[in-house]
């Protein structure tokens, strides 16, 4: 502890040298909130008081005067009621420009008043063509929603209108003896149980959840980068690895330091926004409080310790995400681009508080920055369930310990501390300069599946709306392509990166009887995800309902052929062959196959799909050959899709992949099977792949 107190004095010192951590952790805090709180409700609130003195004109055909008069007076008795100078100002259309002859001539023909017939200076803001249709009046209101003044006097009139039709009616009812209950034989209203500070926290704690979060991650964005990518540009971290000291203790004085200031604009943050919220409140708009007794400033304080404690642990996961993404750069500006992408990613996960849907639960509380800002929303709006506070402040102090874990091991890695970053990435340099044989590093693997994905979304998508079935063609081709162009472009060895070999006659045995195995466990844990997760059942069920549609041929050419050998060729052979190249093969297994399930993007199938990208992998491992797992995948898609365009034939043949619920017997009888068949697969698997040279 001694050795880490000293070195979390150094790492605070280096902080301090620089002037824009001191302006993002004090300055921006201080400032931004009252600024966008108190600023802006001064302007609109300006804006406002404006509009209400404004006095708009109203444009009308003298052939009107009458019902327009009565408007008149109907709206000098509606403004003895109301406050502000403003109002409307009713102007008869006059001949008055000769230059406007073609548009009154116009106007005549087709019996309404236009803009065109008034000149520059008498242009009103809106006008009320009255016609008569069918013993009713029908008055038309022309505005220009691109003109402020225009818009606002078009709301003003219409409620003026709304008003004139009130008088009417009220007018014909006595006549005929009748009252306005006539009308109405039933009254309804909708009571709201929750209290104004219930409804008032609620509306504004998703933006103050999303602001305190984006400000936390701003201040712990610039110590991070000087605490890891500053090293590397200052050059002395080669200094600090000759210390005595453990690369855990220096990891871990790092992220107290870097800690230590995001907790601080933390707190700085909370203290500027709550203090601007209690001056709009109490202050500038103190009149909102007749309306909300219950929000009173012993209510809001009472909401501070739960607050503090969230943004503290919000810091800390802020903190351990930030340090993860930056360690990689070698420079401030690098740094800077790598974290990017980390702010947009949590800017979005802190909208959930401004979606009303979303709802603060036990499932919600576990996902990191998203439970922040849905409990700032139930904390302002004094709906506090300590459970669920608990569990959020304890996850995101999991997730902080697990970050930290991953980044020690990152800074054991002398490979990542030492890496060349973007210029280590073969994808960007020139053709020319790469060698034969290159094997793609981790960077162009995540370059060139994020590029896949994109074209997947754009190229793929529009093609699928465009031609339907026949679309997704194109979206496996795109899987195919991809990869093969990165592997000609880094002149890799194709036979060795993809195994392109012969598999041995028992090496197919144990492969087939080691998938039959998982692929009975992955009926069960399909059926547990069924039953957990209905909706997403119903959707996936439903997005293939059109393939159904199809030729049985036709269909085993694009959804089990076709991917069979793209999703192969990217996952086992670019993917799976380029990280066991540079890692463990455990580890290759484990990202390929969780690659592979996120890549499918089915809620209900993510851990069958893992099951069966790990089983496939380790099946490329002990074979040695792509040519087997792609026959595997096609056998699997094939069954499937059998299974799906024919359930009355394979009810008959194997019911247990018709059944919507599947019995406990069944299960425990799969769960057997499985167990066995994988076992004696992976075994004769393992046998026969100690041969294969």
């Amino acid at each position: 502890m001694n050795k880490i107190k000293i070195l979390v004095r150094k790492e605070i010192m280096d902080i301090l040298r620089d002037r824009k951590t001191l302006i993002m952790m004090v300055v921006v805090p201080v400032l931004l909130y009252p600024l966008i709180i108190i600023g802006m409700a001064l302007v609109f609130g300006r804006i406002a008081q404006s509009q209400e003195e404004k006095v708009y004109t109203v444009g009308y055909s003298a052939e009107c005067e009458d019902t327009v008069s009565r408007l008149r007076e109907l709206y000098q008795k509606k403004k003895e009621n109301d406050d502000g100078e403003g109002g409307l100002a009713f102007v008869a259309w006059q001949e008055n420009d000769a230059s406007h002859k073609e548009a009154q001539k116009l106007s005549e023909d087709v019996g309404q008043l236009s803009f065109e017939m008034f000149s520059g200076e008498d242009m009103p803001d809106i006008l009320l063509n009255i016609t008569e249709e069918a013993g009713a009046e029908h008055i038309v209101v022309m505005y220009n929603s691109t003109e402020n003044d225009s818009e606002s006097a078009m709301y003003e009139a219409e409620d003026l209108l709304e008003l004139y039709c009130e008088e009417l009616l009220d007018d014909r009812l006595a006549e005929k003896g009748l009252t306005e209950d006539f009308l109405h034989p039933v009254t309804f209203e909708a009571e709201d149980q929750a209290s104004d500070s219930e409804s008032f926290g609620m509306s504004i704690g998703g933006s103050i959840g999303m602001m305190l979060v984006v400000t936390i991650l701003l201040g712990a964005i610039y110590p991070a980068i000087d605490a890891t990518a500053g090293e590397k540009e200052r050059g002395t971290l080669e200094t600090l690895l000759t210390l005595p000291v453990t690369n855990f203790q220096m990891i871990l004085s790092k992220y107290i330091s870097v800690s230590l200031f995001a907790c601080a604009t933390a707190v700085i943050s909370l203290l500027s926004l709550g203090g601007s919220v209690l001056f709009l409140i109490f202050g500038v708009a103190g009149e909102i409080l007749k309306d909300m007794p219950h929000i009173s400033p012993a209510v809001l304080a009472a909401a501070v310790p739960g607050l503090l404690l969230t943004m503290i642990s919000t810091a800390l996961l802020a903190t351990a995400a930030c340090m993860c993404f930056c360690v990689f750069a070698r420079s401030f500006k690098e740094a800077n681009n790598y974290v990017t992408p980390v702010l947009f990613v949590i800017m979005f996960a802190s909208m959930a508080g401004m979606i009303p849907a979303v709802k603060f639960d036990h499932v919600t509380a576990m996902i990191p920055f998203v439970n922040v800002s849905l409990m700032i929303r139930q904390i302002t709006a004094w709906q506090f369930v300590p459970a669920l506070a608990g569990t959020t402040i304890l996850v995101n102090l999991g997730y902080s310990v697990l970050v930290v874990y991953v980044l020690a091991r990152i800074y054991d890695s002398e490979n990542v501390l030492f890496s060349d970053g973007f210029a280590g990435f073969a994808l960007f340099r020139k053709r020319s300069e790469i060698k034969k044989g290159t094997i793609p590093a981790p960077g162009d693997l995540l370059v060139g599946i994020t590029v896949l994905l994109l074209l997947l979304l754009y190229v793929g998508s529009a093609v699928s709306a465009r031609f339907g079935f026949w679309g997704t063609m194109v979206s496996q081709l795109l899987i195919f392509v991809v990869p093969l162009f990165m592997v000609w472009y880094l002149k890799s060895d194709v036979r060795t990166l993809f195994s392109l070999h012969r598999p041995r006659r028992k090496t197919i045995m144990g492969s087939i009887l080691l998938y039959l195995g998982v692929y009975c466990l992955m009926i069960c844990v399909g059926a547990v995800f069924m039953e957990l997760l209905p909706e997403s059942t119903q959707n996936l069920e439903t997005s293939f309902g059109p393939v159904f549609d199809q030729p049985f041929p036709v269909i085993l050419l694009v959804i089990a052929a076709m991917p069979a050998v793209g999703e192969e060729i990217l996952f086992r052979g670019l993917l799976f062959g380029s990280l066991r190249a540079r890692m463990s093969v455990t580890k290759a297994i484990l990202i390929s196959a969780a690659v592979f399930a996120a890549f499918h993007m089915s809620l209900v199938k993510l851990v069958p799909t893992f099951m069966l990208g790990a089983v496939f992998a380790c099946i490329l491992s002990e074979s040695g050959s792509l040519y087997v797992t792609s026959c595997l995948h096609f056998l699997n898609n094939a069954v499937s899709m059998a299974v799906s365009k024919y359930p009355e034939q394979a009810m008959k043949l194997l019911p247990f992949l018709v059944k919507e619920k599947l019995g406990v017997p069944e299960l425990l009888i799969l769960l057997a099977a499985g167990s066995g068949l994988a076992l004696a697969g992976a075994a004769l698997l393992r046998r026969s792949a100690r041969r294969v040279p």
